[in-house]
């Protein structure tokens, strides 16, 4: 009996001997294996700098106005907004610790006890849901790791962790985390969060806010301060908070009954015009704010711990407990089209940041995630009224809306403050916000005869050119000679002898050709000097000095090998010309003879002030200060009485040009007063035809002008030393010093007057009605009919010819 019991005794204790060695090998087993797998998720951690957390915070950047208004907050999918530990209330910084990390002073990364009770509860329920994460794991996760719940995730996190203590004291922690949690509806940290759910700064929360904040992080989508619901017609819309949300149409497109309250929010000033377009269109829908009382349980339980922790005092817990929360939505961005100008102002920065050395990949990384504070030039006022004038539908002839639901025509339209060539105002189009749609204020477009002035005439006046310089205006298609290549036509009649500030101011295409002709012409040489059209002419030349002029005026869109022709004198390029450019380039009137690029970002700066940049105004001579006077009185005669007299604003001396395209595609205007630069171009985003003219973009411009110099003293542009006057053909013309009229010989005139007098074409026609110029009026018969003999040598067979009113359909030109 005794050996049988021994032998029992051994097989029991062999038994358990065995198992605990299997126990031990499965131990041993499981830890080499955990640890062969930590230190292979070890191996794969890239390495961190935790003291530099202030560069892997996502921080939203800002725009501001010339007054320092804030004009956007960049927000793309998250709104951050970095604020320090000393702003942070003590109370929002104790509810986050009473919720989320009890034990947060007194340990060193990981709450060994909360992990354990966690991992259980993981493990018996297989939905990793319970963390257990201190709040320097989430700042590991926020910072380096993803969202993905698992193990390996987790060990990352420990590990991150410990090099985070290690770097960090406690207070660096809890700022970086508090700047980094997600706070739902794209927020992202406590002050965007604050300004997001009450539209106030964080330091200004009360403890019952305070506690509100603090219950989202765990599950932001379940307790967020509000929902996005559908608004009832019984709701009361002057109470409600709105947000648009953007749609699918095709999914769920607006019923009537939503686009009624549209209607009705717009009327209220609850949503602008622009936002109610994209209603009609089926791209944004309205959605009421509705409190979720969700977060108030939620922050009930955050109340009470802090109450039980001894962070607040009962009397404080139970005035919290009981104090109404008001949500006040939060304002991103000022609505309208001014997003156009901040868009633009983005490119710029970018470019910017560009040429101090960054990667276009790190200029928009900075710009959009960088916390920056972008300083611009804008004037709100000018602004706010251009965009008021540009979306009055009266203004448009022929308007339809295209499948996209845009209104057509569109425009594109920029306002530079002359002398500073700040660009005060831009707008890209009409019934539709900046994002949604091309910037038409930054899109090139065939620029028709506004192109005159800052190309062919200016490249003539810095190549000795006048405006007394005669050039006969006639139909070339009755012209047969082999040095005459390009035969445009004038919309309209033909003059016969004109002076280039007539032809400028009729905007003719024939004597817009000729002077393109003559640019670099030797008017020495006999046979350029005796015939009617120069016959020596370096035509390639010619088409440089032009490209070469308009360049220095800042047209970034020339094509060199594509523009080389004549008809780029009269607008036809390959890819046209901005409304931004084309406003800059003609600064350089006003701005006498000076160019200065306009510019829309003055100064940016860094989240902590210090700044990166600061705009320096680069500047050069273009044309001298006779030229650019002289142009610019020319260019007000085209406003008195030539083919912009519909851009003439009360009360202000205004000059500019127009310019009307092949098949009126586009229709421009761009002119200037003392003051300010505007420029105007009216086209459908298809290129297809308006069915207007030109004189309609004056009337835009005459209307965007007219609000922006109300208030404003009436001047005149300032005449610099150096200009004299002289007659030709009867009329009191201006002059340059040293410069003198060519082709002069061609009219047998002669200089009758020499002295100072400003005589305009009424005054001479006064002088001609009285009894003492009948010789002058018999000479001027004589002078007609010496042009007469001069054609007929040149071309006998024009005079068997009529004269035709002719339109030639690449260059219909005024």
């Amino acid at each position: 009996m005794k050996k049988k019991r021994k032998r029992r005794h051994f097989r029991i204790s062999s038994f358990f001997k065995i198992l605990f060695l299997l126990i031990t090998m499965v131990g041993v087993s499981v830890s080499a294996i955990a640890a062969t797998s930590l230190v292979s998720v070890l191996k794969k951690a890239p390495p961190v700098e935790p003291k530099k957390y202030r560069d892997k915070l996502f921080e939203t950047s800002r725009v501001y106005d010339s007054n320092e208004n804030l004009l956007q907050a960049l927000v793309k999918d998250e709104f951050a907004e970095f604020v320090s530990i000393e702003k942070i209330p003590d109370n929002l910084k104790n509810a986050v610790i009473s919720v989320e990390d009890e034990r947060f002073f007194n340990h060193s990364a990981v709450d060994f006890k909360r992990l354990l009770g966690a991992l259980y509860y993981d493990i018996k329920s297989g939905s990793f849901d319970q963390g257990g994460s201190t709040i320097t794991m989430q700042l590991a996760k926020n910072l380096y790791t993803s969202g993905s719940k698992n193990i390996e995730r987790k060990l990352r996190d420990i590990y991150y962790a410990y090099k985070i203590e290690e770097d960090l004291n406690k207070d660096q922690i809890l700022e970086a985390y508090l700047n980094s949690a997600g706070f739902s509806k794209g927020t992202v940290g406590v002050q965007a969060a604050s300004k997001t759910f009450f539209g106030k700064d964080v330091s200004k929360l009360s403890l019952a806010e305070c506690a509100l904040i603090a219950g989202i992080t765990n599950y932001p989508e379940k307790y967020t301060p509000y929902n996005r619901v559908k608004i009832e017609s019984s709701d009361n819309l002057q109470e409600l908070q709105i947000e648009m949300v953007p749609i699918d149409p095709s999914v769920n497109p607006n019923d009537e009954n939503t686009l009624n309250i549209a209607k009705q929010l717009f009327d209220m000033g609850k949503i602008d015009n622009f936002d109610y377009r994209l209603v009609e269109s089926n791209q944004l829908t309205p959605m009421k704010a509705q409190f979720n009382p969700v977060s108030l349980e939620r922050q009930h339980k955050i109340l009470k711990a802090m109450l039980q922790q001894g962070k607040i005092s009962k009397e404080d817990f139970d005035a919290a407990m009981n104090e109404t929360i008001n949500l006040n939505l939060g304002v991103k961005q000022k609505k309208g089209i001014s997003s156009y100008y901040v868009e633009s102002a983005l490119d710029e920065s970018i470019k910017i940041l560009e040429s101090l050395g960054y990667s276009q990949e790190e200029a928009n990384a900075k710009i959009y995630k960088g916390g920056l504070k972008i300083h611009t030039v804008m004037d709100t006022k000018v602004q706010k009224s251009l965009e008021d004038t540009v979306s009055n539908p009266s203004l448009y002839p022929r308007s339809w809306v295209n499948e996209s639901g845009d209104p057509q025509p569109q425009i594109g339209s920029v306002i530079i403050e002359n002398g500073s060539n700040k660009i005060v105002a831009l707008v890209g189009g009409r019934g539709v916000g900046g994002g949604r749609n091309a910037n038409r204020a930054l899109i090139p477009r065939s620029p028709g005869s506004s192109i005159k002035p800052i190309g062919p005439y200016l490249a003539a006046f810095n190549h000795g050119a006048t405006a007394g310089d005669v050039y006969l205006d006639s139909n070339l298609k009755y012209v047969n000679l082999p040095y005459i290549t390009y035969k445009p036509t004038n919309v309209g009649s033909y003059r016969g002898w004109q002076t280039i500030r007539q032809l400028l101011v009729r905007s003719s295409n024939v004597g817009t050709y000729l002077v393109s002709r003559d640019i670099n012409t030797d008017f020495n040489d006999r046979k350029n000097k005796n015939s009617v059209y120069s016959q020596h002419v370096n035509d390639d030349k010619n088409f440089y000095s032009i490209m070469d002029t308009l360049e220095s005026l800042g047209v970034t869109t020339v094509d060199r090998v594509q523009d080389i022709g004549y008809s780029l004198s009269l607008g036809g390029m390959y890819r046209g010309i901005s409304p931004l450019e084309m406003a800059g380039a003609y600064t350089v009137f006003p701005n006498k003879g000076i160019f200065k690029k306009p510019y829309m970002v003055s100064k940016i700066l860094t989240n902590s002030g210090e700044v990166i940049y600061e705009h320096k105004m680069e500047e050069k001579e273009v044309t001298s200060p006779q030229n650019a006077y002289i142009l610019t009185d020319i260019l007000k005669e085209v406003v008195r009485r030539g083919t912009g007299t519909n851009a003439r604003v009360p009360g202000m001396t205004t000059a500019g040009k127009t310019g009307t395209t092949n098949q009126k595609k586009e229709a421009w205007f761009v002119g200037f007063t003392p003051y300010y630069t505007c420029s105007v171009m009216l086209a459908n985003d298809r290129h297809e035809s308006l069915g207007f003219s030109s004189d309609k973009a004056a009337t835009v411009f005459r209307h965007i002008m007219t609000p922006i110099h109300e208030g404003l003293e009436n001047e005149d542009f300032e005449k610099p030393d150096g200009i004299y006057r002289k007659y030709v053909n009867g009329y009191s013309e201006m002059f340059a010093e040293n410069t003198k009229p060519r082709n002069v010989q061609k009219l047998s005139w002669y200089d009758d007057e020499d002295e100072d007098k400003d005589k305009d074409k009424d005054s001479s026609k006064k002088k001609n009605s009285s009894g003492n110029n009948n010789s002058e009026s018999k000479s001027s018969k004589k002078r007609k009919s010496k042009n007469k003999d001069l054609i007929s040598d040149e071309n006998n067979s024009s005079k068997k010819k009529k004269r035709r009113k002719a339109v030639d359909n690449n260059n219909e030109n005024r």
